[in-house]
């Protein structure tokens, strides 16, 4: 099927260009990133406008309540995910004989971080939360940080490059989950049980990827435990994870201090505004991760090549994500009235302001790829912390101030300048080091 693929792109492409097209390696990348590409879209697409469908039955009010409290379990996040995904990426890379220790020994950490991060949760609601129902709501969606674990399959999938085996796990773990999403609003069910489906999702997808490993032949009776590699997988990881602090921390406070500062509906009305921006976000994400084998290969084999290819990454993001943001401009009134309802028209220019901040996340998530590689988690957690600092100061000052609008400027502005300074930052390394 993709020989079929690429013969016909063929005929389009200039004669002295189609050597790239059969190049195997362009060919192998292709496909991989063509099937997380597609799994991502029909999988986003679906639950994007049963998303949207959820918030035209909750309302504003309602819809604020549930994203507040996604919110604020969310900033625990980073516990649970303990930065080892680009790590245990890269290592399988380097050493695929280690495959079940690395596997193993990241799913044990992965599992001790889900509840620490749960338990963490629970207390912060209980002692910052005097609303029983948002309390309530806040410790169920915590439960699935302890089922996140499994997800190391995934991380290994996609560093073998072979995407098609994840996007299996990820439509039945979606059809699922749709179809419970739908019963609850035709049965004009409540939050509470819309927030057991969030958790559950973790479930099904976690039965699939265990699926789809067991169909590629391997056992996770297989996977062990190693104290030592463990050490080393923290030692290069921490750096990661208080940089992921700082990301979760800074995407998702800006919602708690609406909710904490305003109210639940006009957490509603910001909610929907992110959600129109974060659709887009998948695409670095399949971009970044499909490519990053191919970094890693060009780093140990052409120190020149690996450069060009990290620019022309930056590059293809920046004006990807102008595009993008562009367009988002442009149609967000006819977007959000078609999509949400006359009831969230508020919503317009803070998703007229917000989708800008895209550059900067598809910006940044080419240059999270170039210091995962050279192995500078500090620059991460650096920068990440001065983008999280950034946000949170222009928040206290914008939000009293100008509202709603003030948050979505405070995410723009600090999500815009991270990427940029990790690039000045790294820069300045090198000139010192010259």
């Amino acid at each position: 099927m993709l020989d079929k693929i690429f013969a016909r792109i063929e005929k389009f492409v200039p004669e002295k260009w189609r050597w790239i097209l059969k190049h195997e390696g362009v060919r192998r990348y292709g496909a991989n990133t063509g099937w997380m590409f597609g799994g991502q879209m029909f999988s986003l697409l679906v639950s994007f406008f049963i998303g949207a469908w959820i918030a035209r039955y909750l309302g504003p009010e309602n819809y604020g309540v549930l994203s507040y409290a996604l919110s604020f379990a969310g900033l625990f996040a980073f516990i649970a995910s303990l930065g080892i995904d680009g790590v245990l990426g890269r290592e399988i890379v380097k050493f695929p004989e280690k495959r079940d220790d690395l596997l193993g020994t990241s799913f044990v950490l992965k599992i001790i971080g889900g509840l620490t991060a749960f338990a963490l949760v629970c207390v912060a609601a209980i002692l910052f939360e005097n609303n029983f129902l948002i309390r309530i709501l806040i410790i169920l969606f915590g439960l699935s940080f302890i089922l996140q674990a499994i997800g190391v399959i995934s991380i290994f999938f996609q560093s073998k490059v072979e995407a098609k085996q994840t996007i299996k796990a990820q439509f039945f773990a979606m059809i699922i989950s749709s179809l419970l999403k739908i019963f609850l609003i035709l049965t004009h069910l409540g939050v509470i049980w819309l927030m057991l489906i969030y958790v559950l999702d973790a479930v099904w997808s976690g039965l699939g990827l265990l699926f789809v490993y067991r169909q590629a032949g391997l056992k996770i009776n297989n996977w062990k435990f190693s104290a030592n590699l463990a050490i080393s997988i923290l030692k290069d990881s921490w750096p990661l994870m208080l940089s992921g602090a700082a990301t979760f921390i800074y995407m998702k406070i800006d919602q708690v201090m609406i909710g904490q500062m305003l109210d639940n509906e006009s957490v509603g009305l910001y909610a929907v505004a992110i959600k129109l921006s974060e659709v887009w976000y998948f695409i670095p994400g399949i971009i970044c991760a499909s490519l990053f084998p191919a970094l890693i290969n060009a780093r140990q084999l052409d120190i020149k090549k690996y450069y060009q290819r990290l620019k022309n990454l930056y590059l293809f993001m920046f004006f990807l994500a102008l595009a993008i943001s562009i367009l988002v401009t442009i149609i967000a009134k006819p977007l959000i009235i078609i999509l949400f309802g006359s009831a969230y028209i508020s919503s317009i220019p803070i998703l007229q302001i917000y989708i800008w901040s895209s550059i900067g996340i598809f910006v940044g998530a080419a240059v999270s790829q170039y210091l995962i590689a050279e192995n500078m988690m500090k620059t991460v957690f650096v920068t990440s912390i001065l983008g999280m600092l950034a946000n949170v100061i222009l928040n206290f000052i914008l939000i009293p101030k100008t509202g709603l609008l003030g948050a979505a400027l405070a995410s723009l502005i600090s999500y815009i300048a991270t990427p940029f300074l990790i690039l000045l930052f790294v820069g300045l390394l090198k000139n010192r080091k010259l």
